[in-house]
């Protein structure tokens, strides 16, 4: 991130927390699908428990990850695993509901360590080239402001 920009750096932060929306909103999908295929036998649940399990699992976890990628240098492993201890803490009420924690909480390590983008601003050696390119695409020279 380049400080003496500061207005660019907030639209490019705003991008990056809209791609994890959208990541742990699909990753979300696809474990409530799991969850209902699995309860299907026992107790079918309704659009309202799902909505509830966003509503306590889904925001604090995407607050969590967003709040850690922003202020985390570390990338690979180093940034995951922490990352996927810190995306436990919104299942803690799940405890007092026993058939649904296993899957949300697979559903939460799998978007810890496989889906998440780590960390949120990218690799530092990929800006100056994106920068290169807007420039170049603006007609400016490469560097100039």
């Amino acid at each position: 991130m380049d400080p003496s920009t500061p207005w660019r750096n907030l639209g490019f932060i705003g991008l990056r927390l809209a791609d994890l929306v959208i990541r742990y909103a699909a990753t979300l999908a696809v474990t409530e699908a799991l969850l209902a295929g699995a309860m299907a036998g026992t107790a079918a649940m309704t659009a309202r428990d799902m909505l509830g399990i966003a509503a306590f699992v889904g925001l604090p976890s995407v607050v969590i990850c967003f709040l850690f990628s922003l202020f985390s240098t570390r990338t690979g492993a180093a940034f995951r695993g922490p990352l996927a201890g810190l995306l436990l803490l919104p299942l803690w009420f799940l405890l007092f509901f026993p058939p649904l924690l296993p899957v949300l909480l697979l559903g939460q390590l799998l978007f810890a360590l496989c889906v998440v983008r780590a960390p949120l601003l990218g690799p530092p050696r990929i800006r100056p080239l994106a920068r290169r390119l807007l420039d170049t695409a603006r007609g400016r020279r490469p560097g100039r402001a």
